[in-house]
């Protein structure tokens, strides 16, 4: 795979420096300059930059006004590339400085500052995401290699989990799996337990489990030049992001005529999901949603209740219907103190989510032995099902496919059972969590 690291923002200056549920936190930033004069034009002045400052905050998407998150305010420049969102300790984590950080959501303040340390060779962490079924950060551990025959350097990537008290990088991939990556977003699937990023042209899923490619599918755009901004839904199980469609004009050099070079006129953005499996990229959005282009610095992120994907244009945050591709709101943002709001997250999208799906690595024995341990009977079913476990039950719930709990019971026991003739026909899972944090999934057949 060929290298592409592209932030091609189509107008939008690239900033180097970075309560309800469904509120989106990100980095503010506030860039500070001072007015210089042309040493050799005492008439000419420019605009030079001195500092810069960035703190969390957090905003109402159907508002658009940013609020500061505490007083606190840090220094140093951030690395766009790569954030996430813990809403189990409630932490915020980014790239930044001299390593890796940590806001506290409630406060603002910074509770971690670490250096990174990849024991296997020195390496950079990008694209990260926080995962909520394990509860792990994952990213892509980055480095270059020199090859003393033909002089030439290349590109090596793994997938791999960082500590976010002490900075540690641990490799999960055995050998690199590509030589770069494209600015175009990254994404976890906490139900298959896969990693998604893309090399510009394929989009490439790493297994969670093993670090090996998952699926890597040459991208198929029938109405656009490019596939970018995705994430992850939760809600409905499905990847979604910008389809981006480029338009160019010709120059003629008046002084050879026969030359001729593009250059970049407009754009059109539209709503799109993509299937990891195939590649194919389907255009939800019937008409372009704006003209111009959009931030890739502030990311995307996605309201699972009202089924709305957001980004931002750099001055506006727009929110997209996951539905039908229109446009169902437009605010411009507006600072308590601050100018740009970048490296959005949401809290709500996959909270709670589990793993659907084993460990390959793990032994036929132990899966057998775990198979064992609790039992679910009849399946299928059309009203009750019972669950008898060798452990005490804490909880219990049953979740629709795409990970919705619709269930929930608090037995106190190792056994219980669930009526389920209420519910449509479908496939359905139960999770099981004992007394000391045991947890088995099991699926159900309603029929």
């Amino acid at each position: 795979m060929r290298q592409f690291v592209f932030a091609f923002l189509l107008g939008l200056s690239y900033n180097v420096f970075g309560q309800t549920s469904n509120n989106l936190y990100g980095i503010v930033s506030k860039n500070y300059y001072s007015l210089v004069t042309d040493p050799f034009d005492s008439t000419f002045a420019y605009e030079q930059f001195d500092s810069a400052t960035i703190r969390l905050g957090y905003m109402d998407p159907s508002v658009g006004l940013v609020y500061n998150r505490g007083p606190y305010t840090y220094n140093q420049f951030i690395n766009l590339t790569g954030a996430a969102l813990n809403p189990y300790d409630s932490t915020f984590v980014f790239m930044g400085g001299y390593g890796l950080n940590t806001f506290n959501l409630n406060q603002g303040n910074i509770t971690f500052q670490t250096p990174v340390s990849n024991p296997i060779a020195d390496s950079f962490f990008d694209n990260f995401r926080f995962n909520n079924a394990d509860s792990t950060m994952y990213g892509l551990a980055r480095r270059n290699t020199f090859d003393t025959a033909t002089f030439q350097n290349f590109g090596e990537l793994y997938l791999a989990k960082i500590n976010t008290q002490n900075g540690v990088i641990t490799q999960i991939s055995p050998n690199s799996v590509g030589e770069g990556f494209a600015l175009a977003g990254s994404a976890i699937d906490p139900y298959q337990m896969v990693y998604y990023f893309s090399t510009g042209a394929n989009l490439v899923g790493l297994d969670l489990y093993t670090g090996n490619v998952f699926s890597d599918e040459p991208m198929s755009i029938s109405n656009g030049d490019y596939f970018d901004n995705f994430t992850y839904s939760c809600a409905d199980t499905a990847l979604y992001g910008l389809v981006r469609q480029n338009f160019y004009s010709y120059y003629y050099d008046p002084l050879f005529p026969l030359d001729s070079f593009p250059m970049f006129d407009s754009a059109t953005v539209k709503l799109g999901k993509i299937n990891p499996n195939t590649g194919v990229v389907t255009t939800i959005s019937q008409n372009a949603i704006s003209m111009g282009g959009y931030s890739l610095n502030a990311g995307a992120a996605i309201d699972p209740d009202a089924m709305i994907y957001y980004y931002s244009t750099g001055a506006n945050l727009i929110g997209v219907s996951m539905l039908t591709g229109n446009m169902v709101s437009s605010v411009p943002f507006t600072f308590e103190d601050g100018l740009y709001f970048n490296l959005m997250r949401n809290f709500e999208n996959c909270r709670s989510a589990i793993s659907m799906r084993l460990n390959p690595t793990t032994s036929i024995f132990e899966k057998s032995k775990l198979e064992e341990e609790t039992l679910v009977f009849p399946n299928p079913t059309k009203e009750l099902v019972t669950v008898k476990s060798t452990f005490l039950i804490k909880e219990i719930f049953l979740s629709a496919i795409d990970g919705k709990r619709l269930l929930v019971q608090n037995p106190a026991n190792n056994h219980t059972s669930i009526n389920l003739e209420a519910f449509e026909k479908g496939i359905y899972f139960i999770t099981i969590i004992g007394t000391n944090n045991q947890v088995e999934v099991k699926k159900i057949i309603v029929n």
